[in-house]
């Protein structure tokens, strides 16, 4: 247990990924019973050629359940530079409540901070409640809806001043997980948020991974996330995706 703590510890003693929408349902470990689970992953690529190009990214999840309370902790770092010009640097913490009242009704709430210079977001802070419904649970299938509301706080870069917004928001999400075989598992997770009282004003989120368990605590993941804002900051175009393939190990 100790080696496993210092291994978090030293992971996450550096840093505090910003994503337009983060996808909690695809790291969520479901259990009934009390139970303290987790995933670390670090990358580190160095590479000098024609072009001299540095990257680390690390991701940590930590889960902890008691009876009917679950506590979730997310944390994400990237940093991408080529020949000293930085192409990614985003940072995220999530922490977020769940409180299951009813066997299919969960109530959840959530703070998110997180950082994204290259794309001009100095930061963005949000908070958020509502409720979470299983919609059907079995052995190879899981569907989930969750309906919150939530407050955003974003200084961004101006083209003269910084920019501040503050808005109110709606999180709608639906969530399915796939386990055709034990060692397999399919997730996806597709997020609407609209601003209150600009309905106009929304963002989309998607993102579908595939999970190959490869050993006891090792598994092999691919990622294909996509992002839609209406109305991004300045200079950042609409629609971003992403495909990743990675290594995560669990304890």
């Amino acid at each position: 247990m100790f080696k496993k703590l210092l291994f978090i510890g030293f992971l996450s003693s550096s840093f505090l990924l910003k994503a337009q929408v983060i996808n909690v349902e695809g790291i969520r470990s479901l259990t009934d019973s009390s139970r303290f689970v987790g995933s670390a992953s670090l990358n580190v690529e160095l590479t000098k050629n024609v072009n001299d190009i540095f990257n680390i990214s690390n991701d940590i999840t930590l889960q902890y359940s008691l009876k009917k309370s679950t506590f979730l902790f997310l944390n994400k770092f990237e940093f991408k530079e080529v020949n000293d010009k930085k192409f990614t640097n985003k940072s995220i913490q999530h922490l977020r409540y769940n409180y299951r009242f009813h066997q299919k009704v969960a109530f959840e709430s959530f703070v998110q901070f997180q950082k994204d210079k290259v794309s001009f977001i100095n930061y963005r802070t949000l908070a958020g409640l509502g409720a979470r419904f299983k919609v059907h649970q079995s052995e190879k299938n899981s569907f989930y809806i969750g309906t919150l509301f939530m407050y955003e706080y974003e200084n961004s870069i101006g083209l003269n001043n910084d920019i501040i917004q503050k808005d109110t928001r709606g999180d709608f999400y639906f969530s399915f997980i796939y386990k055709p075989k034990k060692s397999i598992a399919i997730t996806s997770t597709t997020y609407y948020q609209p601003v209150i009282n600009e309905l106009k004003d929304y963002r989309i989120s998607s993102e579908t991974s595939l999970l190959i368990n490869l050993f006891k605590n090792l598994d092999f993941t691919t990622t294909f996330s996509y992002q839609f804002d209406e109305l991004p900051v300045l200079g950042i175009p609409k629609e971003q995706y992403k495909l990743k393939n990675g290594i995560t190990y669990n304890f």
